[in-house]
């Protein structure tokens, strides 16, 4: 089955937002084998979406469109869609009533039977929204599928989940498995992967499915798309595919197979170890508790943070000492080694990460220029150490950098911790 996705929004296309919708779809097809075949980007103009959904019909069997189902004069989705498939629109009774629940479960009232979200293209099934209250749309047309949704993610994202596979089970190829084998690298550019460190890796992989790489925030991941006939064969390939990495040289820059992030893995860990843990930032600015906290159960795990960006706040909330930070400065082994360990005794942790550096384009020194960053680490039960790392780039890359490396540090920590 192929599925093609059209992105439907001029502000897309206009850099005003990002896309987050595609990746959404990716990730939620990937447990069902399924990918996406084709996607693609609208205006809010007609000629443009009809294009697309012309292309789109051509080549795929579902075509799941997003965006231009809400109520203002630039939400031309419903009427765009019609026109291309030669439907009137109508009044929908059941559209009504799944309007009348999406306005309810907001606790607003429904402006009534003439609200635009109450007339539909012929013989289109409206879908129950949780999260908004514009419904999703469905139909068939000449052996084709067409899902619509709302652009806003958290409502695609709904609708996915409560109706598309049911919807699309028809289509479903029952003769083959999809899976995708993500090894995810830290430490190692690709050049180096695939030029020195193994250089046959490629092809050993390319026996076993198609082969990708890609460069990511300090580090490469290597997928490997596997077709299979059945789950055993699936499981065979799989297990040949980690065989062949965990017994070449690239293992020791291997922290992941799959497709979870660095700080879903922290957060999952820390929860099964029942570690706790904190930071103490200065350079990243909250930017690594900003990432752990996205992540759901994070609250079992992530006690809280210091943002000690002025030598005050280093000195008198986290117990820096004045001579530290006047002999040593704030970018020293020294004042990373007392942030941790000063926020590890306030906190209770069992686990505390600082981050303390020179972003730039301003500061530095001779020990320590722009880019240099120390991270601590302090450990229940063991002594504090802090490390120090020199990355390139401008100062929203290097704070990105930064809080890689210090939520690599906590990874070790957390694999390690007993």
């Amino acid at each position: 089955m192929k599925i093609g996705l059209l992105i439907i929004g001029s502000e897309v296309l206009d850099g005003k937002i990002t896309d987050l919708n595609t990746k959404l779809l990716a990730d939620f097809l990937r447990p069902y084998h399924l990918e996406i075949n084709e996607s693609m980007v609208a205006r809010d103009q007609k000629a443009s979406i009809k294009e697309a959904l012309k292309t789109l019909f051509e080549k795929n069997d579902v075509i799941i469109t997003t965006g231009g189902l809400g109520p203002t004069k630039d939400d031309i989705t419903k009427e765009t869609i019609a026109s291309f498939l030669d439907r009137t629109i109508e009044y929908s009774e059941a559209s009504q009533k799944v309007c009348e629940e999406n306005y309810q479960r907001f606790g607003r009232p429904f402006p009534g039977k003439e609200h635009g979200y109450c007339y539909l293209p012929q013989n289109f099934i409206p879908l129950n929204n949780n999260t908004g209250f514009a419904p999703g749309l469905f139909t068939s047309h000449q052996d084709k599928l067409l899902f619509s949704a709302p652009g806003v993610p958290r409502e695609f994202k709904s609708l996915l989940e409560e109706h598309l596979i049911e919807l699309i089970s028809s289509k479903m190829d029952k003769s083959r498995v999809m899976d995708t084998v993500i090894i995810r690298t830290r430490g190692i550019p690709e050049e180096k992967i695939f030029g020195e460190v193994v250089p046959d890796l490629w092809e050993k992989l390319e026996q076993y499915g198609e082969v990708s790489s890609l460069p990511i925030l300090m580090g490469v991941d290597i997928g490997v798309k596997i077709l299979a006939k059945n789950l055993d064969e699936m499981a065979a390939k799989v297990q040949a595919v980690h065989h062949i990495i965990e017994t070449s040289a690239l293992k020791p820059n291997v922290w992941h197979y799959g497709p979870e992030t660095l700080e879903e893995k922290i957060v999952v860990l820390a929860n099964q170890k029942k570690i706790k843990f904190g930071f103490a930032e200065s350079a990243t600015g909250g930017l690594c508790s900003h990432r752990i906290t996205n992540i759901s159960g994070s609250s079992q795990c992530f006690m809280g943070s210091v943002i000690c960006y002025d030598e005050k706040i280093k000195e008198h909330i986290l117990g820096v000492k004045a001579k530290t930070l006047e002999e040593c400065t704030a970018v020293s082994h020294e004042c990373a080694k007392e942030m941790a360990q000063g926020l590890r005794d306030r906190f209770s942790l069992d686990i505390a990460i600082s981050i303390t550096g020179f972003a730039g384009p301003g500061g530095g020194n001779d020990k320590f220029p722009v880019g240099s960053v120390c991270i601590g680490q302090s450990l229940r039960g063991k002594e504090t150490s802090s490390q120090d790392y020199l990355f390139k780039g401008d100062r929203e890359l290097l704070k990105q950098r930064f809080a890689q490396a210090a939520l690599h540090a906590l990874l070790t920590e957390v694999e390690n911790f007993a």
